[in-house]
């Protein structure tokens, strides 16, 4: 099994991640993980609606996922995985997947939340975080689309004055 990107996008699959990312990190397999999305069987539907049909798509929960990577019937997937909050790729790195890398793509308004990027706002836990898999390792970066330049999230939270 090989991990090709890992995006914190809060939209999950949508038109972006269908038709650049996938082809551009070459993926076979889109994982969303997120505890409650799995528990939803409604957005679990909206979101297997969107995806191209030669594309497998799986929807787990964090556990699930990080059991799905750990299968070897799993081996020979390329997966681009999704995660809808900051706190999800925490709990994934704290529970083994092996990735140096992770790509914040877009985090929308709420409550509460401070703009970094005209698509990235953050909460204090948010920012917690980011601070803890920065610390622990992993190279946080920030683009919307492959082609963009990869922008330093942890430079961007500084810049916006979060750090």
């Amino acid at each position: 099994m090989t991990v090709r990107h890992v995006r914190i996008d809060n939209r999950l699959v949508h038109g972006q991640v269908v038709v650049t990312w996938l082809q551009a990190e070459r993926a076979d397999t889109i994982m969303v993980a997120n505890d409650g999305i799995a528990a939803d069987d409604f957005q679990k539907t909206m979101l297997l609606a969107v995806k191209p049909p030669s594309v497998n798509e799986v929807i787990l929960s964090v556990d699930e996922a990080l059991a799905y990577l750990k299968d070897p019937s799993h081996a020979n997937e390329g997966i681009f995985m999704l995660v809808k909050e900051p706190g999800d790729a925490l709990r994934l790195h704290r529970g083994g997947l092996e990735t140096k890398t992770m790509n914040v793509g877009n985090m929308a308004f709420a409550a509460g939340s401070k703009r970094v990027t005209r698509t990235v706002f953050v909460t204090d836990k948010d920012v917690q975080a980011f601070k803890q898999l920065h610390d622990e390792g992993v190279e946080l970066t920030a683009r919307m689309m492959p082609t963009d330049r990869r922008n330093d999230f942890m430079q961007l939270l500084k810049e916006a004055k979060l750090l």
